[in-house]
């Protein structure tokens, strides 16, 4: 049922970690959570060798190997045995094996942060809802899954392209067609929007950036659902905060800190939001728990590879962020990310089994029973002592400390937001494609170059907010 305390639906979605890696600590201060204590799972390598749950992830450094999360890779990680193996039951055996194969060190994939290294993501979950039966909607990679987030479905791909989309009714537009008001801010036109690049292409208004999303929150002034986007790259100075291996973790966790300030900058603005925290997927990384069957599939099939969609991704961490949600509690309830355009449904358009088009959004769990508390919670929580990161990121033009790492090769998910940006670009402006190549793009470096390019093309009433915020 809709809840008239709330005006605004913030989603902040972020890239590749697993429940336990970045939450499963927290068991041991909140037993109720479905989380790890330290060596109570383990896989094994290809030689036998245990590799137990432990402590001792590091923010950044630690997965110079990209860990495998295609459909191929989860499988093997799901399942324990190569992907064309039949299987029947997850296990959740395959991950040091599958990390090993790529050359990565096999104990990486097993560790997770302790909660004190994660201090805004732990301080929002003890104050709020930690929802730890999240699971990504399918067992693949970003692309599809954001898909389920958008769309309600990824209409049968598993596969990293976002052509398919194109026609497709997403959430925002369904929301303009109810008079309702749906945009997503990306970061900066260096980082660019992941997936939805297409709709730029003749809906601009859907589109803002970071800066317009804290106005908006300070001004008591955002639309009905807001989707918010971290920058996927490192580019002058700023790190990239969408804590895909190998970004830093701590950068993300400060952006999930500014993210939740903006919204507390208006007591107006807190008082009629609620915002989910998300990621994802898994992006190869441990998680224990085993992926439920999907109740209601949508009739969409992948033939190459043969799936169903009959069974949920890895699972994920969320948190549900509102002064009506109660403090400290676990819901146990099962969550896919179709439950995301579900719940902006159910709030803003009607009843999801009428109203959503397609059976997984209709049939998924929804998140406003949540909101409990009649009166609005205005205490915060304790992130401890504000760091320099966090103290920058809650600034409209975040300042990092560079790194060196202008040589870092450029990963597979901005190479094929690179690809992304370019066919957009070929197909609406060709002349200035011409100038413009993916095969020049070698580093993250020439990636963020790339796609600033593009997207100022693409979208100029961005890139000339964003110059102007410069001076």
């Amino acid at each position: 049922m809709p809840n008239d305390k709330i005006k605004h639906i913030v989603v902040l979605m972020m890239e590749n970690r697993s429940f336990d890696h970045l939450l499963g600590l927290l068991k041991t201060e909140i037993p109720d959570v479905r989380g790890v204590l330290g060596n109570d799972y383990f896989n094994q390598t290809t030689a036998g060798a245990t590799m137990p749950v432990t402590d001792g992830a590091l923010y950044q450094g630690q997965y110079i190997m990209d860990p495998g999360h295609d459909f191929t890779d989860v499988y093997m990680q799901m399942y324990g045995v190569p992907f064309g193996t039949p299987a029947t039951q997850p296990n959740m055996s395959g991950f040091a094996q599958s990390y090993e194969q790529q050359g990565g060190n096999p104990a990486d994939i097993m560790r997770c942060f302790q909660p004190s290294q994660l201090p805004a993501l732990s301080g929002l979950a003890r104050q709020y809802v930690i929802c730890d039966q999240w699971f990504s909607s399918v067992p693949g990679p970003t692309l599809p899954n954001r898909a389920f987030a958008h769309f309600g479905t990824s209409f049968g791909r598993l596969d990293m392209s976002p052509d398919y989309f194109r026609s497709k009714p997403s959430i925002y537009q369904r929301m303009t067609k109810a008079n309702k008001r749906g945009m997503i801010y990306y970061y900066a036109t260096w980082s660019g929007t992941l997936g939805l690049t297409f709709l730029l292409s003749d809906q601009k208004r859907y589109f803002g950036l970071w800066g317009d999303f804290q106005k908006a929150c300070s001004n008591n002034s955002l639309p009905d659902y807001s989707f918010v986007e971290p920058a996927y790259c490192d580019h002058a100075g700023v790190d990239a905060n969408d804590q895909h291996p190998d970004h830093s973790v701590q950068a993300g966790d400060s952006f999930l800190q500014a993210v939740y300030e903006a919204i507390r900058s208006n007591d107006q603005t807190w008082q009629s939001t609620l915002l989910l925290v998300v990621w994802d997927e898994h992006g190869g990384i441990f998680d224990h728990e085993i992926p439920p069957m999907v109740s209601h599939v949508d009739g969409f099939t992948s033939t190459a590879p043969p799936f169903a969609f009959d069974r949920l991704g890895v699972r994920v961490p969320a948190l549900v962020i509102s002064p009506y949600v109660p403090a400290g509690i676990v819901d146990h309830t099962v969550y896919e990310h179709a439950s995301i355009p579900a719940t902006v449904t159910e709030q803003f358009l009607g009843p999801p089994i009428t109203s959503s088009p397609y059976a997984r959004e209709q049939y998924a769990n929804t998140f406003l029973h949540l909101l409990t508390v009649d009166q609005p919670r205005m205490e915060r929580p304790n992130f401890g002592a504000a760091t320099p990161r966090a103290a920058a990121a809650m600034a409209a033009k975040p300042q990092i400390q560079p790194k060196s790492q202008a040589g870092t090769p450029v990963s597979a998910l901005l190479s094929n937001q690179v690809q992304e940006v370019y066919d957009l670009l070929s197909r609406n402006h060709p002349q200035q494609a011409r100038d413009l190549h993916p095969s020049s793009v070698k580093t993250e470096q020439d990636a963020s170059q790339f796609i600033g390019k593009a997207m100022a093309t693409i979208h100029p009433e961005a890139a000339q907010a964003e110059g102007k915020g410069k001076g």
